[in-house]
């Protein structure tokens, strides 16, 4: 096992458990999709008016990442999608209107406004890893590695796909609290 096998296994535990928490935190039920669709009537108002069958397509897109990164066969096929679809994520962070406010993106479900900064960061950096997996792919081959070392690969990039999914909460935990106005 060489390094770039490595990195495919840990490339792929990352984005599979991303995009499986990200499907799961839109599709939990009714309400969390209709959320999901909202946001991405005002993160893509830019780009198109269809924001139902956006929403539904990014969740199809999302599912079939999660379903080609966990299976060996597929996964470089996985690592391809994942790529594009964080770039297109990326780009409409990137393109998003600017309001002066956090982005509500709905990513992982869950929401608390962002600035486009954080968001662009956690996309950015997830779209060089698809692409870092896609590459050692291509100079090595799918990664078939000892199961120990695959196993634990797959466990780490799972950690940070964990710390992606949690970086919303993260983040917040570092903003100032309110001030208190205190009666005179």
């Amino acid at each position: 096992m060489d390094f770039m096998d490595l990195v495919v296994w840990g490339s792929r535990g990352c984005l599979l458990l991303v995009f499986a928490l990200s499907v799961h935190g839109k599709v939990r039920d009714g309400r969390a999709f209709e959320e999901f669709t909202e946001s991405v009537r005002t993160l893509a108002s830019r780009l198109t008016g269809r924001t139902r069958p956006v929403a539904v397509l990014v969740v199809a897109g999302e599912t079939a990442a999660a379903v080609t990164l966990a299976l060996p066969a597929t996964a470089p096929l996985g690592l391809a999608l994942s790529a594009a679809l964080l770039a297109a994520f990326t780009l409409v962070v990137a393109v998003a209107p600017r309001t002066g406010t956090g982005l509500s993106c709905r990513c992982f479900g869950a929401s608390s406004a962002q600035p486009r900064s954080v968001l662009l960061l956690r996309n950015s950096a997830l779209l060089v890893l698809a692409v870092g997996g896609l590459t050692a792919v291509a100079v090595s081959g799918p990664g078939e590695a000892a199961p120990a070392a695959a196993a634990s690969a797959l466990c780490a990039g799972g950690v940070l796909g964990l710390l992606a999914a949690s970086l919303d909460d993260l983040v917040g935990l570092f903003r100032p609290l309110p001030r208190k106005e205190h009666p005179s």
